[in-house]
C-alpha cells in the first residue's frame, strides 16, 4: 500500500476516534453534571483510551505523509518498539530531514536556534505525551482500578495514582495540547520554512494549553458544571408550578417548598 493510501485510511480513522472522544467527552459532562461518580470514572478512563489512540493516529498521519521525508525514514520510525520510542524517532527524523544533518547526530549538529525548538518540543514529549501513552498502555491492559509494574508481578502504586488522578478537564486540554503539537511537527516536515516563521505562535498555544493543565481548575470546573445543572432543575421546576397554578411562583416560597 502507497504513503498516500496510508494517510487517507489513517485521516478517516482520525474522524472516527475524534467522533468517539467527543460522543464520550458529552456523556462524561452529562454525569458530571449529575453527580454520578461511577459514570464520571468509567467514562473518563474510555475517553483517556480515545485520546491514547487518537495520539497514534496522529504519528502514523505524518509519518507517511507523502509529501514529507523519504519512505526509508518512515521505515525506521515505525520499526521502533514502542510508541514513545516512535514519537521520540519521528521527532529526531524530522529534524534530520529539516536540517540536512545525520539523525544519529542530533541534537548535537543543529544550529543554536535548531536546538533549541528541538529541546522545547521534546520537553512536550517527556513532560505531556509520554505519561498519556503510559496510562493509555495501563488501561488497555484491562488496569482501571489498579494498575501493575511492567512484569505485572506488583502493584504500581505510582501508575494507579496516574489513572486515578484522570479527569476530563485534563483529557481535553491534552487534546488541544497534542493538536498544537502535531501542528508544529506538520510544519517541520512539509512546510518548512513556516516551521521557522510560525513556531513563536504555535509555541504560545501550547505554553497557554500547558499553564491550564498546571493550574489544575478541574475541580472549580466540574463545580460549576453541577451548579448549573441544579441551577436549570430549579427553573425546570418553576415553569412547571407555574403552567400549573397559571401565575409565577414567588421566589421566596419557592425556596421554601424546594431548598436545594
Amino acid at each position: 500500500m502507497d504513503r498516500f493510501k496510508r494517510a487517507r485510511i489513517n485521516e478517516g480513522n482520525l474522524t472516527s476516534l475524534l467522533d468517539a472522544f467527543d460522543i464520550n467527552s458529552r456523556a462524561c459532562k452529562q454525569a458530571i453534571r449529575r453527580d454520578n461518580r461511577e459514570e464520571v470514572d468509567a467514562l473518563t478512563k474510555t475517553c483517556a483510551l480515545i485520546l491514547g489512540a487518537v495520539m497514534e493516529n496522529r504519528l502514523m498521519w505524518l509519518a507517511s505523509l507523502n509529501n514529507g521525508f523519504p519512505e526509508v525514514r518512515e521505515h525506521r520510525i515505525l520499526s521502533a518498539r514502542n510508541s514513545k520510542d516512535m514519537w521520540r524517532r519521528l521527532l529526531d527524523e524530522s529534524f534530520a530531514e529539516r536540517y540536512s544533518v545525520p539523525v544519529s547526530s542530533i541534537p548535537n549538529s543543529l544550529s543554536f536556534t535548531a536546538r533549541s525548538y528541538h529541546a522545547g518540543m521534546l520537553s512536550i514529549l517527556d513532560d505531556w505525551l509520554y505519561p498519556l501513552i503510559s496510562v493509555r498502555n495501563t488501561l488497555a491492559h484491562g488496569q482501571w482500578k489498579v494498575a501493575f509494574n511492567e512484569k505485572r508481578t506488583n502493584a504500581s502504586p505510582e501508575k494507579t495514582r496516574e489513572v486515578a488522578k484522570l479527569t476530563l478537564w485534563h483529557l481535553r486540554l491534552q487534546r488541544n495540547l497534542l493538536d498544537h503539537f502535531v501542528a508544529l511537527i506538520y510544519d517541520l516536515i512539509v512546510t518548512r520554512s513556516a516551521f521557522e516563521r510560525d513556531f513563536d505562535h504555535h509555541w504560545k498555544n501550547l505554553e497557554s494549553a500547558r499553564a491550564r493543565i498546571n493550574r489544575d481548575a478541574s475541580s472549580d470546573w466540574e463545580a460549576f458544571l453541577r451548579g448549573r445543572h441544579e441551577r436549570g432543575k430549579r427553573h425546570r421546576l418553576a415553569n412547571v408550578r407555574e403552567a400549573e397554578t397559571g401565575r409565577p411562583l414567588p421566589w421566596g416560597r419557592k425556596r421554601m417548598m424546594y431548598p436545594w
